[in-house]
């Protein structure tokens, strides 16, 4: 039984310094000089990397028997109730069927008004920057936005509170940036507190006053029980909620930061998307008739995946082209790798947004959110939602570069990013920033 082979690495540190940066790439070259299946090591941290067609094919087809996410995904499930995360088989497709529900496409349709207005005014408030962190103003969109569809309320005043929690325990229990005593700090303690207190209150003023509006993330958790029909505990009911806030912090806005950075790099690009949203209001009803922006949003998601991959842990040892995985290894299925191939996507370095992408869906070969039982419940909902924020931000908004020429440098943790020295100036689209 032949183990994977080792990527080589530097003593103590390993991998870790290529995969600080653009970790895609870095699985990309990897898989052409050692092919499908090889072993990385960063720091405390040890990974078999499956990459390629057939590794997105095993994980939809036999992830259910041979994978747990219990260890990578533990931390959120853990500290926030949020255990879609981490529960297999019936229990989970179950959960995540009552959780689709909140995070759908007619939710976000029911309260398009309410988001527009939203983010209008977020980018309202950009107006005048010269140095605008495009991260992070992309978070605090993408959290408002995301929060007012699911709950009918925006989470901006616990935007900071929110994101340093949740962003520690993914660097903590996923990435293994830092060890798990930064848990145990008392900023952390407090800043978890304060916010289960705040999904419990919200739980518990929804009860009390009913909106009487579409049923939304928060009436879900209130009235969901398990497979068996039994109500589900108040921390599980509170993660739940948590979704709702949460989803954005991370994923979204990172999808929407690299949208600006391709926009800025294809110039004609932006000429396309920029006339094809025009004058008008961008309504639900025009968001099919927008395929420049929607071939943006596509295009980035291949391009610059927010999840290049799948952590998780073996339960039954298990053979893959050839090598032996053994049980207990933890594994990360490099999904995104069929991205960056030529026999899936031609050309795969241009920018285009004209491509089709309806073999690569079909095929699994395009996977910006995974595949199989645990692919991004809001999926659909962030691709609908990504069209109509990049209409909405050309039709308000002139932005340049702050550093023109500087290249791209992508941060891995907590998710691929254009990093906090990524900056724009702002000014009212059909003028130029002062």
């Amino acid at each position: 039984m032949t183990p994977p082979p080792r990527v080589p690495g530097l003593p103590l540190l390993g991998n870790a310094l290529p995969m600080m940066g653009d970790v895609q790439q870095f699985f990309v070259d990897t898989y052409h000089r050692l092919g499908p299946v090889y072993r990385v090591k960063a720091l405390n941290q040890a990974f078999v990397i499956m990459a390629g067609e057939r590794a997105n094919r095993f994980l939809l087809e036999r992830g259910e028997e041979v994978f747990s996410s219990e260890v990578s995904f533990g931390g959120l499930n853990h500290e926030f109730g949020m255990r879609v995360h981490v529960l297999r088989g019936r229990p989970h497709r179950h959960l995540r069927k009552v959780l689709a529900t909140g995070l759908s496409r007619d939710l976000l349709a029911a309260r398009w008004d309410e988001v527009t207005r939203e983010t209008e005014q977020t980018f309202d408030s950009w107006l005048g920057q010269r140095a605008l962190p495009v991260v992070d103003a992309c978070q605090r969109l993408a959290a408002a936005q995301l929060s007012v569809a699911f709950t009918g309320a925006s989470s901006a005043a616990r935007f900071a509170t929110l994101r340093s929690a949740f962003e520690l325990v993914l660097d903590v229990t996923i990435a293994g940036k830092w060890p798990a005593a930064a848990l145990r700090l008392p900023a952390y303690r407090r800043a978890r507190a304060e916010i289960l207190a705040f999904a419990r209150d919200a739980l518990a003023d929804r009860a009390a006053h009913p909106t009487g509006g579409p049923r939304d993330l928060l009436d879900q958790a209130l009235d969901a029980v398990d497979e068996n029909g039994e109500a589900y505990p108040l921390d599980v009911r509170a993660g739940m909620a948590l979704q709702g806030y949460f989803a954005g912090v991370n994923t979204v806005a990172y999808l929407y930061s690299f949208m600006v950075r391709a926009l800025l790099d294809n110039p004609g690009v932006l000429d396309r998307v920029t006339a094809e949203a025009g004058a008008e209001p961008i309504t639900w009803e025009r968001l099919r008739g927008l395929p420049a922006s929607r071939g943006l949003v596509l295009e980035t998601l291949r391009v610059y995946p927010p999840a290049p991959g799948s952590a998780r842990t073996v339960t039954k040892a298990f053979d893959f082209e050839g090598f032996h995985i053994a049980e207990g290894e933890r594994v990360l299925v490099a999904t995104c790798v069929p991205h960056h191939l030529d026999e899936h996507f031609p050309d795969p370095r241009r920018f285009d947004i004209d491509r089709d992408f309806t073999a690569g869906r079909g095929g699994s070969v395009y996977a910006p959110f995974s595949v199989g039982g645990h692919t991004c419940l809001g999926a659909g909902m962030t691709e609908v939602l990504a069209v109509a924020t990049a209409a909405m931000l050309v039709r308000r908004l002139t932005i340049t570069p702050t550093h023109p020429g500087r290249p791209l440098r992508i941060t891995a943790t907590p998710g691929p990013n254009p990093g906090r020295r990524f900056a724009v100036s702002v000014a009212a689209a059909g003028s130029s920033p002062s």
